[in-house]
Parts: C-alpha cells; structure tokens; sequence
C-alpha cells in the first residue's frame, strides 16, 4: 500500500484533481487478478483521421509506418469542430469535438506563454546533472532509478486544440522548442535512465492515449508505460520481478480511473452549458492480472511526482509489483525535510515522475492554471533537490 513521508492521506489531500482514488479500483491475488468492471472487448474501429499537419512547435521528426498494437483501439475518425458558444474558462479550454485541456498543456505546447519560452537550457541542464547524480549515488548502494516522464495532452491531442485559442494565443517565439524535447535529449546525453512515455506509444503505433473529458492517460497508456519501467528496472538490477500482463482491451461507457476529472470540474453548477457537453463514446483499460508469481516482488519503492502517479500506485501497489511504496506528492507539501536516511536505506527503486508540460520545475510545486499559468511562480521547496543533497554528503 503506497504512503508518503507521513502517510498516504496526506498526498491524497494535497492532490488538486485526487486522482489517487484510482488505488481503490482494482486488487490482485497471488496468482492472477482481472478487473471486474462490467465491460465489452473492444472491436476494430475506423483509422485515425489525417488532419492538417500543426505548425512545428519542435524539430520535425521522420515519420514512420508503425503497424498499432492495438489497432481495435485507435482514435476514430471523426470531423473536427470548435466548440459553438461555451468555450470554457481561464483554467480549462474547451477543444475541438469537445477535448478538454488544462491551458498549461497548451501554452507549454505550442509556446503560447512566458513560463515555458523563458526556460533556459541552463534551467534544464542543471536539473539533469542532479538527476544524473542521484542515479550515480543509488547506483553505488545498489538501488535502481529510474525517470518516468508522463505524457501532455496538449502535445498527444494537438489537432484538438482549437483554432480560437491559437487565434488569441500567438507563439511568443518562432524558435521555440519544447523544454520537454530538450530535456529529453539531455537525458540521453547525460546516460540518465528514463522512460519516454510518448515516445513509446509511438513505437507501438498508440494514438489514443487519452480520453476527451479527462487531462490524465487512459489506464492502458498508464499501463504501457508501467510495463516499460518494470523492464527497465529488471534491466539495471539484472533480475526478474511480478509482472502485469493483459488478455485485452476493454472498453465501457463508464470510466475506470480518472477520465472525467476535468469534465467534472468545468462543467461543475454549469446545467445549461452540461446539456451541449460531449463526452466520449468509449473509456479503454486494458484487462491487466499480474503474472510471473513465482518471481519476488520489488521489495520496496520511492515514487515521487504529479498526479500521474495514481497510476503508478495502481499497476505497482495493487498488482503486487512492489511490496511497498513510500510516495510523495510533487514537493509533500513543501516539507522536504525527509529522513532520506531511513527511506533509501530500505529501498530497492526510485521512481521520479514528471510530465511533459512540468520538466521546468521537476521536483517542485505543483503546477498553476488560468493566469497563473503564465509567470514563473515561486517554485517552492525542491523535494529532488533534497534527495540529492542527502546522498551526496
């Protein structure tokens, strides 16, 4: 069961969208545990639509024909509209087709405010040396570490962002580059281990990774990116561990995890506005049991960052992955003053989650919306930063 440096509770209070109620969905058994959420398997769906290629906001890629994994569960094609009168508020931007986004995961893609534009690659490369330092020293007690970087729905449903918001917003720089992107090949350059969600749904020729009424991944996005971080600590510890395997995709018109926060929110006392409200037709999970019982559990984890991680808590916790979780919510509130003595002396891995949107102030505050999405804030205690300076004296 996941708890942070005082108890889960607290993590649970200060989550803005408390998505870590996900915990509770699903249990597991020694040998194999199925959601029991009434669903159907889902069936083959029409190819995603081709749409007018975005204005680059990052270096052009080479596109590859990637035969989907789950090509049952592609986006649907469907014709892309602005949304007619109710366009949201300052916080929460109504997209095409009714796509719901957080407008930080706007501005940080498209570079639609100073926040993101004015992050400097010194910003980045400092935060990258401590990352790589802190890996270095668990490496040296024997402990796995790993980056877990979550993906933006501003970047993953980009040709759902509407043409209004980008009429209003102008880039505030024709040069610039995602301090995601750059963060990321900082990372390789450096030899600190991550997992890129985006780009791994990519390899697996994923396209809907999120739903239209919720800001966070579906529980199969989760899921794979979960799978990719039990391998990558099986790689560095040179052992084998639980698995989480699936026999399929499942698909209900009710929500498993946290695919409605954002709706929730927006259209909350909103009756008149709720009635020309679209929702999606179908909410994906993959039906996951764990496998490989014969194998030892992780013994115990750190996992630190955003409200992404419920999911983590999930896939790790509930499924018997790892024994036991210690989790700290963004900076805990701004108490950093961890006993990192006790904590990783009784670890086995160290997880740090970061979204795309967030690379800026990993390890701090969590994030602010509507206006406040558009200054650097106070970024408060760094809870990374404290780890660092425990291990390195």
């Amino acid at each position: 069961m996941a708890k942070n440096g005082t108890t889960l509770k607290n993590i649970i209070i200060c989550a803005l969208l408390a998505v870590l109620a996900a915990l509770a969905a699903c249990g597991t058994d020694d040998a194999k545990t199925k959601t029991e959420t009434p669903a159907t398997k889902a069936q083959p769906q029409e190819e995603q639509q081709t749409t007018e290629q975005e204005p680059q906001t990052e270096p052009e890629e080479e596109v590859m024909e990637i035969e989907p994994k789950y090509p049952e569960y592609a986006r649907p094609k469907e014709e892309l509209r602005d949304p007619e009168g109710f366009r949201g508020d300052e916080w929460v931007v109504i997209g095409k087709n009714g796509c719901l986004y957080e407008n930080g995961y706007i501005n940080e893609y498209l570079g639609t405010a100073p926040k993101y534009v004015n992050v400097t690659d010194r910003d980045l490369i400092s935060r990258v040396d401590v990352l790589k330092d802190i890996q270095d020293e668990l490496a040296a007690r024997g402990i796995a570490f790993c980056v877990a970087i979550s993906p933006s729905k501003g970047a993953a449903m980009a040709d759902y962002i509407p043409d209004w918001y980008k009429a209003e917003n102008e880039p505030l720089s024709k040069d610039y580059v995602r301090p995601y992107v750059r963060f990321v090949k900082m990372l390789e350059d450096a030899g600190v281990y991550f997992v890129d969600s985006s780009s791994l749904y990519k390899t697996l020729g994923m396209t809907n990774t999120f739903p239209k009424t919720g800001i966070h991944w579906n529980r199969l996005a989760a899921y794979e990116t979960s799978v990719a971080v039990i391998a990558e600590y099986e790689r560095q510890t040179g052992t084998e561990t639980k698995h989480i395997k699936m026999d399929g995709v499942l698909f209900g018109k009710n929500p498993t995890g946290n695919e409605q926060d954002i709706f929730g929110i927006i259209y909350s006392g909103r009756r008149k506005e709720l009635e020309d409200a679209i929702i999606d037709d179908r909410y994906y999970w993959p039906d996951a049991y764990t496998t490989n019982t014969s194998k030892p559990a992780i013994k115990h984890m750190i996992i630190q960052g955003g409200s992404f991680t419920g999911d983590f808590y999930h896939y790790f916790g509930s499924f018997g992955i790892a024994s036991d979780i210690t989790g700290y919510y963004y900076n805990n509130g701004g108490n950093v003053d961890i006993n990192w003595a006790y904590e990783i002396g009784r670890t086995s891995f160290v997880l740090l989650e970061v979204n795309e949107q967030f690379v800026y102030n990993m390890g701090g505050v969590s994030p602010a919306w509507g206006y406040n999405d558009i200054a650097l804030l106070d970024f408060g205690p760094n809870i990374i930063d404290s780890m660092w300076e425990y291990l390195k004296n």
